[in-house]
């Protein structure tokens, strides 16, 4: 029976032209390579930051009185010297008045005295008048020419008061909170009533660690990424810097101004600030998907030929879509920049063509400029 099974099997094979084809092998991965880039890469400062206004002001009542009108509204741009509310005072109008009546009274009082004086000053010669009586007239003058001063003074002191009821802008900018209509209680201590800011040029204050700080210099280009401008991030420099780190964070403070003459900056806005501090020169660098992380170590996949190495590298600057590479590649090393998934090192793959856009030929890299 046995004999029949195995002639008829070989009398298929013969028929088929062989023995049963085997298991498909799978083809090497495909990938995409790219020679190792050279690139003149920035050293930038990184933090999240907001923006303020380059000065702000509470604009409050010195006197206390009643909130009369208010001009101005939030929003609103406003000139230095504008009139933005009236104050209608309490008892200053009084005040005002009774050290009217005072200065108009020290007058009559120095004309009397004066005239007191001017007669002594004539009998003395006559033996009319003491030596003493005429000391007297002259100090009395005296005394009622410093009253006048005193009450003049305090009356050129209620005037100011009062012009003080007209709060005006202190500067050129625009309304960012009103908080008290007309028929409040103002005064001192009763808090503002509107606050004005300068937001033609606007600050971001950037944290800046010990390692890199000593990198910091004046007039250094920086530059602001937020979301409501998309792409297009907004340039400034570095106008100042903090004379101390800070004891909690451990950082010093760079202080950049952003001009904003066309408005398309608000306060308040939080995004990520970037200040160059320095600039590597031809330095290799790879596309960030080029690269595999593992156990806290950076590799890369060199092609040589149809096969692939697994390299070590030592990373530096981050550049968001590639990387500066500090150590472990050569000039002219071929990157596997696609289809690194399932790469294992001495593994075969397929070439068929290279990437059509990849890292900026050298020296390429955009500096930070206003």
């Amino acid at each position: 029976m046995h004999r029949a099974v195995l002639a008829a099997a070989l009398a298929v094979a013969a028929c088929t032209g062989g023995p049963p084809p085997g298991p498909k092998q799978r083809p090497p991965p495909l990938v995409v390579t790219r020679p190792l880039a050279i690139e003149d890469v920035p050293v930038l400062v990184r933090a999240p930051t907001d923006l303020k206004p380059i000065a702000q002001a509470d604009i409050g009542s010195k006197n206390v009185g009643t909130l009369d009108a208010v001009l101005v509204d939030r929003g609103d741009v406003v000139k230095k010297g504008q009139l933005l509310a009236l104050v209608r005072p309490s008892d200053l109008p009084d005040q005002l008045a009774a050290a009217k009546g005072a200065v108009a009274q020290s007058e009559a009082a120095v004309t009397l005295a004066q005239a007191n004086l001017e007669r002594a000053q004539a009998l003395a010669p006559k033996g009319l008048v003491s030596q003493a009586e005429l000391q007297s007239a002259t100090t009395a003058r005296a005394g009622a020419e410093a009253q006048r001063a005193a009450a003049q003074a305090n009356l050129g002191v209620y005037a100011t008061r009062l012009g003080e009821t007209r709060l005006e802008a202190p500067y050129d900018g625009v309304v960012v909170s009103r908080r008290l209509d007309p028929g409040a209680l103002v005064g001192p201590a009763l808090g503002p009533v509107l606050t004005v800011a300068r937001i033609d040029t606007l600050r971001a204050f950037v944290p800046v660690n010990e390692r890199l700080a000593g990198l910091l210099k004046l007039g250094q280009p920086a530059r602001l990424k937020v979301d409501a401008l998309g792409n297009e991030p907004a340039l400034g420099r570095v106008e100042r810097l903090a004379p101390g780190f800070d004891p909690v964070t451990r950082t010093l403070d760079a202080e950049v101004h952003l001009p904003n003459v066309d408005g398309h900056l608000r306060p308040g806005m939080y995004g990520r600030a970037e200040i160059e501090v320095g600039r590597h020169p031809n330095v290799p660098v790879v596309f960030a998907e080029a690269v595999q992380i593992s156990d806290e170590r950076a590799f890369v996949f060199v092609a040589h030929g149809d096969t692939v190495t697994r390299k070590a590298v030592v990373l530096g600057e981050d550049l968001g879509d590639r990387l500066e590479v500090v150590s472990g590649l050569s000039p002219g090393d071929e990157i596997v920049v696609r289809g690194i998934d399932n790469l294992a090192d001495g593994m075969k793959i397929r070439l068929p063509g290279r990437a059509d856009a990849g890292p900026k030929a050298p020296g390429t890299s955009a500096p930070l400029t206003r």
